[in-house]
């Protein structure tokens, strides 16, 4: 065992800081312990030395580091867990039978993060004279909603907002699949009113992707403060979207028989389109 982890109590099986994590890991609620932590609602669980570089990088505050000495990876990332272990809070070394108890896949990780998600309010969000972000209106797979904010993160996009919540934005599966991006995009939660008064205020110009459209996704102007709202997997956007006099609506045309495309890859074409524009990468069609 290397020196870094000689020093570290075990955390065994049925150990609170081994069931705070499968707790997590599984999306459940948290142990009564937790209950008057007033991190509780932000904790979440990531595994593998990825999200420790990705979590040091951002500055994401860590509670708690569980580590196995027993996989060679662990050895061969020392000094990226001994940063890790610095920045923690409390350390653990725990046993390979535990990786497999806690990680929610297969081929679990050698460990594993708790940290706190960061509280992104909307008047944290930047303003610039052009800009591009995304608000997801009500949509409940966490996959759908980690992968979104990958692809805001990769066009170069500024924020995104989630409104009419039903997925914990702390969820392991949105953590995962947005590769990092949950800790790179300022991401906020609030309430359909309060957005509406902020894009409001701020001169935003909603995006709203919708198949009752007629005006295709193409033809848009997308110059100034743009806000893509892509709505619920199975029903759609909020119908109070289309009312608002700051609302554009457009559709993505499907030339075959399908139609419409996973939420995830309709934001994704839409938040490319509004900042390839902004940025000058592409220009406008027809011009």
């Amino acid at each position: 065992m290397s020196d870094i982890f000689k020093k570290l109590p075990a955390a065994g099986i049925s150990s609170p800081q081994v069931k705070l994590a499968n707790r997590l890991a599984a999306a459940k609620k948290l142990p009564e312990e937790y209950a008057n932590d007033k991190d509780a609602d932000r904790l979440f669980i990531c595994e593998g030395d990825w999200a420790a570089e990705m979590l040091l990088k951002n500055n994401i505050r860590i509670r708690m580091f569980l580590v196995c000495p027993e996989r060679k990876e662990a050895c061969e990332n020392e000094k990226v867990l001994a940063s890790v272990i610095e920045a923690s809070r409390e350390s653990y070394v725990i046993s390979e039978k535990t990786c497999g108890r806690i990680s929610d896949r297969d081929g679990a990780d050698y460990c594993f993060i708790i940290a706190v998600m960061p509280e992104i309010k909307l008047d944290d969000i930047v303003l610039k004279e052009n800009m591009t972000g995304v608000v997801l209106d009500g949509q409940e797979q966490p996959g759908n909603i980690g992968a979104i904010l990958r692809s805001v993160d990769a066009c170069g996009g500024d924020f995104a907002i989630y409104v009419n919540r039903r997925c914990r934005i702390t969820h392991p599966r949105l953590i995962r699949s947005s590769l990092g991006a949950a800790f790179t995009v300022p991401f906020a939660e609030t309430s359909n009113e309060e957005l509406c008064r902020w894009l409001e205020k701020n001169n935003f110009k909603a995006v709203v992707t919708d198949l009752t459209a007629t005006k295709s996704y193409i033809d848009e102007d997308y110059s100034g403060r743009i806000a893509v709202v892509c709505g619920n997997e199975y029903n759609g956007i909020s119908p109070e979207w289309r009312e608002k006099p700051y609302s554009s609506t457009v559709i993505i045309p499907m030339l075959g028989s399908v139609e419409s495309l996973n939420v995830g890859f309709a934001a994704t074409l839409v938040c490319y389109e509004s900042s390839l524009r902004q940025k000058g990468l592409i220009v406008r069609r027809g011009k």
